[in-house]
C-alpha cells in the first residue's frame, strides 16, 4: 500500500508564498490522491492560517484552479491557505470510467457512490472527513477549524451541498456558476443514475439545495 502521509511532489513560488501540491494514498478512495496547498507568506512561524477548500468541476484535476486563478494574490493579501483537491478517484481501471468527460475520472461530484462498481467514488467523505483530517495532522500551520468552502460549477454544486449538510465545519461557503439543479440537467441525470441508481429519493439527498 503507498503512503498515507501526505509527500511534496512540486513547489512554486507565488506572490510571497508558495504553490506546494502533494501525494498521498487515500483509505476513503481506495487509490493515490493528489491535492494542493497555497501557503501564503507568514508572519511568524507560529503563525496558523485558516483555509478555503476550492472545489473544481468537470474534467478539471487539483491544477486547474491554482494554475488558472489568480485567487493567490488575494489569499496572499488576506493570509488564507487554499486548499485543491481533485475531482474523483484515479488509476482504478474500472470500466467506463474515462469513457466520456462528464461522468467517471474526473466527474466524481462530490457525493458517495452507492452503486456496488462506482463504490470507491467517495469523494463527499473525502472532502468533508479525510482530507481536513489528513491536513490537521500533517501540516501544523493550517487551522483547519477555521474553514470555508467554494467551488465551480460541479464544484460548485460540491461546496453547497456540503456546506449545507456541514454548517458547523465551515464558516462560509460561495460558488461560482454551480450546478444547482443537477436531478434535472443531462449531467446530474448521468451522474446520478450510474453513481446512485435508479431510485430518485436518493437523488434528491445527494441534491439537497
Amino acid at each position: 500500500m503507498e503512503e498515507c502521509k501526505p509527500t511534496e511532489i512540486s513547489s512554486s513560488k507565488m506572490f510571497g508564498g508558495y504553490n506546494k501540491r502533494y501525494k498521498h494514498f487515500s483509505p476513503t478512495l481506495g487509490c493515490s490522491m493528489t491535492f494542493h496547498i497555497y501557503f501564503p507568506p507568514s508572519p511568524s512561524p507560529s503563525h496558523k492560517f485558516p483555509v478555503l477548500y476550492w472545489l473544481s468541476g468537470l474534467t478539471c484535476t487539483d491544477e486547474n484552479f491554482i494554475a488558472k486563478s489568480g485567487a493567490q494574490r488575494s489569499a496572499a493579501k488576506e493570509g488564507i491557505a487554499l486548499i485543491a483537491p481533485d475531482t474523483s478517484p484515479r488509476g482504478l481501471s474500472i470500466e467506463g470510467e474515462a469513457d466520456s468527460w462528464d461522468f467517471g475520472v474526473g466527474a466524481g461530484f462530490y457525493l458517495n457512490a452507492i452503486q456496488e462498481k462506482w463504490k470507491n467514488w467517495r469523494m463527499y467523505d473525502y472532502v468533508v472527513k479525510e482530507l481536513p483530517k489528513l491536513l490537521n495532522e500533517n501540516f501544523p500551520q493550517l487551522d483547519t477549524l477555521r474553514a470555508s468552502i467554494s467551488g465551480h460549477s460541479m464544484g460548485g454544486h460540491g461546496a453547497l451541498t456540503i456546506y449545507l449538510k456541514n454548517l458547523d465545519k465551515y464558516k462560509s461557503v460561495s460558488a461560482f456558476a454551480p450546478i444547482v439543479n443537477p436531478i434535472n440537467c443531462p449531467w446530474g441525470q448521468k451522474a446520478f443514475s450510474n453513481y446512485l441508481g435508479g431510485n430518485k429519493a436518493d437523488w434528491e439527498v445527494s441534491q439537497e439545495i
